[in-house]
């Protein structure tokens, strides 16, 4: 027996317009589901107008202030910053919308460490007038997601961010290249005098070449990469006296003077218009202290003909 469909037709339809009727009806009886897909900022105050953030974790806390629209350390204001490390709490997270909280039970503060005596991480934003607002970063659910919080508020709202972009800890936010110089034109040490003329390397007075001797141009371009590419490790807050000094002038004629020491088994590193010292790994800083002038010298070939013939001879 063959079924007109044509005939069911109406009747499908009329239970569609059915189902969205009841539909519009839940929504209209519950304003609340309406604004399950509208987004909202996680700052109540005005991002633009943030001129403070402090980062509190553990025992440890940090606090970014602006002046003249630059973001600096307070404390540390010679220290330069990793924008893009920044741009993640003064951008990304100070602007970051929200949706749906997945809870506001005081039950699940203590299950997500998002109470005022146990989280992760705090925040604390103040804007020009003065005004805080203070988020708790909490464990995180899942890969590059995490649980947070305002603390005046009970929802809890899972954001995207990862932790470790935020961290009280000052070695985290520097930029580990900021001692380093782009050109070199001069090196001044107690045990060599080096200038650059012509693109071409030269001992400068009162360093000369021995008998038979010549300047070895790849390892005065290796140290000046050493220079150029330097990179320290951290910041240091031991009291240290230079045991090595080093002048290097750039193309400008600008002279920056490197000071060198070490205490431990710890090596460090300071420019002098920079205050803090660094610290450094072993081998960068033997390479960049402990100068002499034969490991820029190498022996001409004649000389070392008549070495060879001599050891021939003996």
């Amino acid at each position: 027996r063959r079924i007109n469909m044509n005939k069911h037709i109406p009747l499908l339809s009329a239970f569609l317009v059915f189902q969205l009727v009841i539909v519009g009806l839940l929504f209209s009886a519950n304003p609340a589901m309406d604004n399950v897909s509208e987004q909202k900022p996680l700052l109540t105050i005005n991002s633009d107008a943030i001129s403070q953030i402090k980062v509190i974790e553990d025992d440890e806390e940090i606090s970014f202030v602006q002046k003249d629209n630059e973001w600096q350390l307070d404390g540390y204001s010679e220290l330069i910053l990793q924008k893009n490390k920044l741009n993640a709490l003064t951008s990304e997270l100070a602007n970051l919308q929200v949706t749906w909280p997945v809870t506001n039970t005081t039950s699940s503060h203590e299950r997500f460490n998002l109470t005022e005596d146990n989280f992760e991480k705090q925040i604390i934003f103040t804007d020009k007038d003065g005004n805080e607002q203070v988020l708790l970063l909490g464990k995180s659910p899942s890969y590059k997601q995490l649980y947070v919080r305002d603390i005046t508020d009970n929802d809890v709202y899972s954001i995207k961010f990862s932790a470790y972009q935020v961290s009280a800890d000052v070695n985290n936010w520097f930029d580990k290249s900021m001692l380093a110089i782009d050109s070199i034109s001069k090196i001044n040490h107690s045990q060599v005098n080096l200038a650059k003329v012509d693109e071409d390397w030269q001992l400068t007075p009162p360093s000369a070449l021995a008998e038979q001797q010549s300047l070895d141009s790849g390892s005065i371009e290796d140290f000046i990469n050493q220079l150029t590419s330097l990179s320290v490790t951290g910041l240091s807050t031991e009291p240290l006296q230079a045991t090595n000094t080093l002048t290097v002038l750039n193309d400008q004629d600008e002279a920056f003077v490197y000071r060198f020491a070490e205490n431990s088994d710890n090596y460090f590193v300071q420019r002098d218009d920079i205050e803090h010292w660094f610290t450094l790994p072993k081998a960068k800083f033997e390479q960049l202290a402990n100068l002499t002038l034969n490991q820029f010298t190498a022996q001409q070939e004649n000389n070392k003909e008549e070495d060879s013939a001599r050891l021939s001879d003996e």
